[in-house]
């Protein structure tokens, strides 16, 4: 996989929107986090997670995310001194594990506008750097807020989180990015929106640090279209191969002596 750092709205709506002539007045703007924070990514092609070409947030450097990074013993891991955003500030309570406060934030918002009634969909992978060792006290999340409501979430209504939903998709043995052996990526999945009346929307895609800014989490996203869905927002996906929970337990006193030297 190749990352191409850029905040620049056209190359990240090409990236992100293959057929954008379902839609009209589309624009997209990175309005949140450092320029180092967003990119574009292609060559996302080992098994076993796959996807098509498109652009990566990231809670650090969106150039640490690749294969690259782990293959080298690199451990993402760049505090950045960034802040949250007030709708994740918002939303976070009571949703996010533990969550007290969020760091590092990267946003992407997506205007367009619909000629006819229609859901929306957007496939997503989400990877961890907390995973196994602090999902427990830092876990990062994904967000995507569609005319202010999240709308990425399980079916017990938990947001993106690695390690604390869609268990069945969570796997460790990802070889295109670095959140592989012993790091956790959730996906492939596709968020489907409830059905939106026609005009004028935004979707903002946004990740973030929990409760500090060590160890980087990132989400790559793709195919942003018109879906067909009647009822209300479902996230849905096919599972990859399940990830040895087990691993972090013999991790775990090494935890925090490595987050200390993460933050150094």
């Amino acid at each position: 996989m190749v990352v191409t750092q850029t905040t620049d709205g056209t190359a990240l709506l090409n990236a992100l929107v293959s057929s954008q002539g379902q839609f009209s007045g589309l624009n997209a703007t990175y309005s949140a986090g450092d320029a180092s924070q967003v990119g574009t990514y292609t060559g996302f092609t080992s098994s076993p997670v796959i996807m098509s070409n498109g652009v990566v947030l990231s809670t650090g450097h969106a150039a640490d995310t690749t294969a690259a990074s782990h293959d080298t013993g690199n451990t993402p891991s760049t505090d950045l001194s960034g802040g949250s955003t007030s709708e994740i500030d918002s939303y976070a309570p009571g949703h996010i594990t533990n969550w007290t406060s969020s760091h590092d934030a990267a946003k992407l918002t997506l205007n367009f506008s619909l000629a006819a009634a229609s859901a929306v969909s957007f496939q997503f992978s989400f990877g961890s750097v907390e995973y196994p060792e602090f999902v427990d006290n830092f876990t990062d999340a994904f967000f995507a807020f569609l005319d202010g409501n999240q709308v990425s979430f399980d079916s017990h209504g938990n947001p993106v989180q690695v390690g604390a939903s869609f268990a069945s998709s969570l796997t460790t043995a990802d070889t295109n990015t670095a959140f592989g052996d012993p790091h956790g990526l959730v996906g492939v999945l596709t968020t489907t929106s409830g059905q939106l009346l026609a005009g004028d929307h935004t979707i903002s895609f946004e990740v973030a640090d929990t409760n500090d800014g060590a160890l980087d989490s990132a989400v790559f996203l793709t195919n942003f279209t018109t879906a067909e869905n009647t009822g209300g927002p479902v996230t849905t996906g096919v599972p990859e191969p399940a990830s040895m929970a087990t691993i972090g337990m013999g991790l775990l006193g090494l935890g925090w002596a490595r987050r200390r030297r993460a933050k150094a």
